[in-house]
């Protein structure tokens, strides 16, 4: 029983470093999909995002969740290459601009159908935020791929919203639907 459990805990241990030897990485391998344990407590947390805003590329930045498990007292992560606007750094630029940096409310839907054919599966709302010239509001932000699964993945530029590719975005909603507390969560910008 010690060596199972002594082995157990190593394995964790090299998934913790690894992983954070991944996520602290360079951005030239920001296309790698990272996931492991990153804290063990007993207070459940609710879902919280949080997107690194590459500033010399915004199409290869990173999107990484954070959840605690339903069925342990584990805080998991997967993090993912994402994409954000046309180009531009400008989050005051409606439909080409990267997401303002904030924090925003989280709802996650299901099998999403209305609206743009680019943004459906399965998708997160994101709330309106205002832009550092407290005037322009960005609302209709999502977190989404290409369209419904099996959609070909062409790029990471949206219209102002995060996208992920197909795959990413499957590892996502799996991490999402299994987490405590998943109605709602969070979302903060950041830009490195």
């Amino acid at each position: 029983m010690t060596k199972i459990r002594m082995l157990v805990t190593a394995t964790i241990a090299a998934a913790c470093a690894i992983a954070t030897v991944e996520v602290t990485a360079s951005p030239a391998l920001a296309g790698a999909q990272v996931t492991g344990v990153y804290d063990r407590h007993y207070q459940r947390t609710a879902p919280r995002f949080y997107y690194d805003i590459n500033i010399r590329a915004a199409q290869n930045s990173r999107l990484t969740l954070y959840y605690s498990s339903r069925l342990d007292n584990v805080r998991r992560f997967v993090s993912v290459r994402a994409g954000s606007g046309q180009g531009s750094l400008d989050e005051c630029a409606k439909g080409r601009g990267v997401l303002p940096v904030g924090r925003y409310s989280v709802r996650f839907l299901s099998n999403y159908r209305a609206g743009n054919p680019v943004v459906r599966g399965d998708v997160w709302a994101l709330s309106a935020q205002r832009c550092k010239n407290r005037r322009t509001v960005r609302n209709d932000l999502f977190i989404h791929s290409s369209g419904i699964p099996g959609t070909k993945f062409r790029h990471y530029k949206t219209l102002g919203c995060i996208k992920v590719d197909q795959a990413d975005r499957a590892r996502l909603a799996a991490a999402w639907r299994s987490a405590w507390s998943n109605a709602r969560g969070q979302l903060i910008v950041r830009r490195r």
